[in-house]
């Protein structure tokens, strides 16, 4: 008998048990499986992940949402997030020419820019502000540092005065004795390009125009209307001294 039942294979315990319907004493036929399966591993991946997911995800989204409502405001007119980005403060004519360094503007040698560093003028704004007096003590020939100091600081006090006028350009016009806005207003325009260019025939003028050239009719136009609308607003808003000085 042992020997008869070595002929058939083990077979391993089913999951399946078979219950009758009937636990009375009729048998019946009919039964009701009750299946144990393990459940499938990506069933339990997908669990896992559900699980662990908020935990991880949370925080990232909580923190990238923050970040962008802070930097991206929603419009109300369209509902639509709308990126602010820092607006750039344009600074005016004056302010560049105040904060260019004296050797940038090109109205002086190296050697002058460097006996005027020594003093405390480094800008076109500490020239334009300082006692051309007390600076002069300090050169070798203090006569001459007088003259020249002043020269250059009209120079620097007409071209921000101006709108697209250089310190280079306004040293020109002071050379020919064109020192001021309402002595510019009073000039023609033709008229005082032609002594520019009778200025820049001879050897002084030559130096300081150098390889620049004359400025154009159009320039020296928009320079003498600029001076024009200027004292009409001076004079607008001070009627009383206009006529004292009438």
């Amino acid at each position: 008998m042992f020997e008869f039942l070595k002929r058939f294979p083990l077979r391993r315990r089913s999951p399946v048990s078979p219950i009758p319907l009937n636990q009375g004493g009729d048998s019946s036929r009919d039964v009701v499986l009750r299946l144990q399966l393990p459940p499938a591993a990506e069933e339990l991946a997908t669990a896992v992940q559900s699980t662990a997911a908020p935990a991880s995800i949370m925080m990232p989204n909580a923190v990238e949402t923050q970040v962008v409502s802070s930097t991206m405001p929603a419009d109300p007119a369209t509902g639509l997030a709308t990126t602010h980005r820092p607006s750039r403060v344009r600074s005016s004519h004056r302010e560049r020419i105040f904060a260019m360094r004296i050797e940038h503007l090109q109205i002086c040698n190296e050697k002058r820019c460097r006996l005027l560093a020594k003093v405390g003028v480094v800008t076109a704004g500490d020239l334009a502000c300082c006692n051309p007096d007390q600076i002069s003590r300090q050169y070798k020939s203090p006569g001459r540092a007088l003259r020249s100091i002043k020269r250059l600081r009209a120079a620097v006090r007409l071209a921000v005065a101006i709108e697209g006028m250089m310190p280079r350009d306004a040293l020109i016009l002071v050379a020919i004795h064109r020192r001021s806005v309402a002595s510019l207003a009073r000039e023609s325009a033709a008229v005082l390009h032609r002594d520019l260019e009778r200025f820049s025939l001879s050897s002084r003028g030559q130096r300081l125009v150098g390889h620049r050239g004359v400025p154009s009719l159009r320039r020296v136009k928009s320079w003498v209307g600029q001076c024009e609308q200027l004292v009409a607003h001076w004079i607008q808003n001070h009627p009383a001294e206009t006529q004292v000085a009438a």
